[in-house]
């Protein structure tokens, strides 16, 4: 009976991979290349790596579970519960930096098939729906947080390199004598199909999301406590994500000179280091006493 239901959340998570963002997570102007046709059902390279991400995630959730003798059906609950947050504060996130255009077209703004998520937004939901069911259950959230963080990790590095698939993210144009940024330079296209040398933004940040992971991943085998692993994750990423915002020339609303999502990403590299420093420094006191 309990396989059968870890077996029935996996195949939820499955197919919430599949059906709720079905030519991925982008604007439909965005051309995106399907790498699988099953009669009318296009499967994009985005989606495809958002959904191995997600199975990723959950999987490695599963198993670091295991190893720290937590609830497995609890945590991938929790995982389904976060999908679904992450996808809600993603969309309402984009409806809320492009409302110059939704305030016009409500009924889009509810059109999650359509496209446009902002990840930060994502996180966010992604956070309070799992406090909200940790709530519920009666869980302590921090060793499930802790637990899906690899998982979140790993969804990020999907996500930029589906972006570099899907030419989403993509960076500012390059010309020969710029140095360092033509030498991190290829031929990609716009969102028009255009293509010119400019900054691979997308493996860059792929790239900075794998080391990422592998950071938390040593973190996670010497934490003490939990609930330190997710803040230290969200400063060390956002940190390079903020930088990688000055090589981006993609569509995005600024605000006060800077990318709407460099400001949020900014805002949750405070919120994560203020997190990480007092659990920290609390987890320090504990020991000397």
């Amino acid at each position: 009976m309990r396989e059968a239901a870890l077996r029935g959340r996996l195949c939820a998570i499955q197919w919430l991979c599949y059906t709720v963002c079905p030519d991925g997570c982008l604007p439909r102007r965005w051309r995106l290349y399907p790498v699988l046709r099953l009669g009318p059902l296009a499967v994009t390279s985005y989606s495809a790596l958002l959904g191995i991400g997600l199975l990723g995630g959950a999987a490695i959730a599963y198993l670091a579970a295991r190893r720290r003798g937590l609830d497995t059906s609890c945590v991938l609950d929790a995982v389904l519960a976060a999908v679904l947050g992450g996808l809600a504060g993603a969309r309402a996130t984009y409806v809320a930096f492009n409302w110059g255009y939704y305030g016009d077209h409500l009924a889009r703004a509810l059109d999650l098939w359509g496209g446009g998520h902002i990840w930060q937004g994502g996180l966010v939901g992604a956070l309070i729906a799992v406090l909200v069911y940790c709530a519920a259950r009666g869980v302590a959230p921090g060793p499930v947080l802790d637990t899906l963080s690899p998982g979140a990790a790993l969804l990020a590095v999907c996500a930029w390199l589906g972006c570099f698939l899907d030419k989403c993210a993509y960076g500012i144009e390059t010309y020969p004598g710029q140095g360092l940024l033509w030498a991190l330079s290829l031929e990609l296209p716009d969102i028009y199909g255009i293509r010119v040398p400019r900054v691979a933004v997308q493996l860059m940040g792929a790239g900075w999301g794998v080391v990422a992971l592998a950071v938390i991943a040593f973190a996670m085998r010497r934490a003490r406590s939990g609930g330190l692993v997710l803040p230290f994750w969200l400063t060390l990423y956002c940190a390079g994500s903020f930088w990688l915002g000055f090589l981006r020339v993609d569509e995005m609303p600024l605000l006060a000179g800077l990318r709407i999502d460099q400001v949020a990403d900014l805002a949750l590299f405070v919120i994560g280091a203020v997190i990480s420093v007092v659990g920290l420094v609390r987890n320090k006191e504990r020991a000397i006493t």
